[in-house]
């Protein structure tokens, strides 16, 4: 197996480009919504897959998820996941309907979550395009349709993450949280990009840090 794609000085500077999609997916969110969103980056992290399967468990129960595939110079997932009470909610807050109005998932339910995955994953990829921009490269990042599948966690982080455990020892994985209103939601954003992308990202990202001074650099 390799070392990490990305080391922890590369980290830092894809967690200032995520920072700033979170704000751009904020007020996209919060315009859809017609109301208070706050979305934050809660950790980019390198983590054994297995720890990285738990982060999304809900006991016994399965969990619903949206997936994205990126398309572009950066491929992968990006996935928007969720207890069932919790996406009803979405569902409820996204069709201007009352609370509880959502009690299993329809047509119309699933349309308006998938809507909203849709919106969030947009509004990062656009801010992450801006991010890598380079002068005569299309750094466009076009995201699929995004899916609607039910299942359990376990299932979802293996499949969202096998390609990256393939490649490395550990895995790079963004975690999301959102406030609406000032009310914590049990939704959570997964920036999930795949092993070559990582390897893109690490030269979009600058050189790794080996731990010795350059005598040439220019940097103060």
């Amino acid at each position: 197996m390799k070392e990490p794609a990305l080391d922890p000085m590369q980290l830092s500077r894809l967690e200032v480009a995520l920072h700033r999609g979170s704000a751009n997916a904020s007020e996209q969110l919060a315009k859809w919504l017609d109301r208070p969103v706050v979305i934050e980056l809660d950790a980019l992290r390198l983590s054994p897959i297995a720890e990285a399967t738990e982060m999304l468990t809900a006991g016994d129960d399965p969990i619903c998820y949206c997936s994205m595939q990126m398309q572009g110079p950066i491929g992968g997932q990006m996935i928007l996941a969720f207890d069932d009470s919790s996406g009803r909610e979405l569902a409820d807050l996204a069709l201007a309907q009352p609370a509880g109005t959502t009690a299993d998932w329809s047509e119309l339910a699933m349309s308006a979550v998938l809507e909203t995955t849709n919106i969030v994953c947009c509004a990062y990829l656009n801010a992450l395009s801006d991010q890598f921009r380079r002068p005569n490269q299309n750094m466009s990042l076009v995201p699929s349709p995004p899916e609607f599948h039910r299942d359990y966690a376990q299932s979802l982080m293996q499949f969202a993450l096998m390609d990256q455990a393939l490649e490395f020892d550990l895995v790079i994985l963004a975690e999301t949280t959102f406030t609406i209103e000032e009310k914590p939601v049990r939704w959570n954003l997964l920036f999930v990009p795949d092993a070559s992308s990582l390897l893109r990202l690490g030269q979009w990202l600058g050189k790794r840090d080996t731990g010795v001074t350059d005598a040439n650099s220019d940097e103060c």
